[in-house]
């Protein structure tokens, strides 16, 4: 099953079109680790524990609060291995009178995921050339949540579980390898200038082959050392991800210019390539031309004008995950829901108030003193210790 098929098994949500004047819910997006925890305590046994779940739901209630979920945020509380946790969870979804939703950009009446929020996104940045992050924003906010129950939103997870549930386990495996690949400087080429590499000695099958061994070698022990401890076999892992590199590359050593063929093939053009554009800079051009290949299935626009209208530093999302990614605090270990939670993350740029994990928090934290793009987007980014905080704090907030 592909990861966009996903989608289509997303709950139904109730569309509702905020018209100007009216006031609209408090939307709060909270960590998924709190959300498990009310569930856990709202199904406990012990009546302390259901006491605090209940003075919780009564102060969010009268907060004029209403949880913002996404796609990541489900997938991540059915994701327990433990079928009685999974079935808490289920029953504290379920017993939300009322959530608000991330919408599907291809169904009105489906939860959304990440990929949903950045087709908004670039649709409104097609459209409005002149339009900047801030004003995207404005625009794909109209449109992007929907309110409905609990019920209706975890109804058709429940009527394909098996078949999620499954996928649900390989999305994770892969996040692992992702975060762990990212994460390492196998490479160690990213300063590296382009227009050197594209004036370099054509290299030959043997010395290529080399190449590739060494990066495997350093590759498979970086995972092996600081990668999610869950991950299987990182020996594998590094030789199937650098056998798809290789793929790809030898297709362009037969050419009269190898590195100008690999750069059209990763969607940029030469005459994107400036006198100190390095690897690194091309890398990130290359993974966001190749994510807006993936959004135009849904996007359906003519693909030279989008690639042409809509850059990453215009999509709001694309900023925020991106300095997440780039002040997250390098941990010992490279764990796999670093990647959700920079989906998660994203979220802040829309929710009145979006409560993250500790690492995120400094993250956020240090792009918000640094960078002015990330500032100017964010709205109010929280940690707490526990749910019993946040309860007290949507009160003041």
């Amino acid at each position: 099953m592909r990861e966009k098929d996903v989608a289509s098994f997303t709950p139904t949500i109730c569309k509702i079109e905020f018209m100007p004047g009216l006031v609209r819910p408090k939307f709060v997006a909270l960590d998924s680790s709190h959300l498990g925890l009310v569930a856990a305590d709202k199904e406990a046994k012990d009546k302390n524990r259901q006491r605090r779940a209940k003075t919780f739901e009564k102060n969010f209630e009268e907060s004029g609060s209403v949880l913002l979920l996404c796609f990541h945020h489900v997938q991540e509380l059915l994701s327990h291995q433990n079928d009685d946790v999974v079935a808490r969870r289920v029953a504290f979804l379920q017993s939300l009178p009322m959530v608000a939703a991330l919408a599907s950009f291809r169904h009105d009446d489906t939860i959304g995921a990440v990929t949903d929020l950045q087709c908004f996104e670039a649709a409104i940045a097609f459209r409005n050339p002149a339009a900047d992050a801030l004003a995207v924003r404005y625009e794909a906010a109209k449109k992007m949540f929907r309110l409905g129950s609990g019920v209706d939103l975890v109804r058709p997870f429940l009527e394909n579980w098996t078949v999620l549930r499954a996928e649900f386990a390989r999305l994770a495996a892969r996040s692992r390898e992702v975060v762990a690949i990212s994460r390492s400087g196998f490479a160690g080429n990213s300063d590296a200038k382009i227009v050197d590499l594209l004036k370099g000695k054509l290299r030959t099958p043997g010395d290529i082959h080399q190449q590739f061994e060494n990066l495997h070698s350093r590759l498979s022990v970086d995972i092996q050392k600081r990668g999610d401890r869950r991950i299987p076999n990182p020996t594998f892992s590094s030789k199937s991800f650098l056998e798809e590199v290789k793929a790809f590359g030898m297709g362009a050593i037969s050419t009269g210019n190898p590195g100008l063929q690999i750069l059209q093939a990763c969607g940029v053009d030469l005459s994107e390539i400036g006198p100190d554009t390095t690897v690194g800079d091309v890398g990130a051009l290359a993974m966001f031309r190749r994510k807006l290949e993936i959004l135009n299935q849904y996007l359906g626009l003519p693909w030279l004008e989008l690639k042409a209208a809509v850059q990453e530093n215009r999509l709001p999302s694309s900023i925020v995950s991106n300095a997440i990614a780039l002040f997250h605090p390098d941990t010992q270990e490279w764990d796999g829901s670093e990647l959700t939670d920079r989906y998660l993350a994203c979220l802040a740029a829309y929710a009145d108030v979006t409560y993250v994990d500790k690492r995120t928090h400094e993250a956020s934290r240090q792009a918000r003193q640094k960078l002015e793009s990330f500032a100017s987007l964010v709205r109010r980014v929280e940690k707490a210790g526990s749910y019993e905080e946040i309860g007290k704090q949507v009160l003041t907030c």
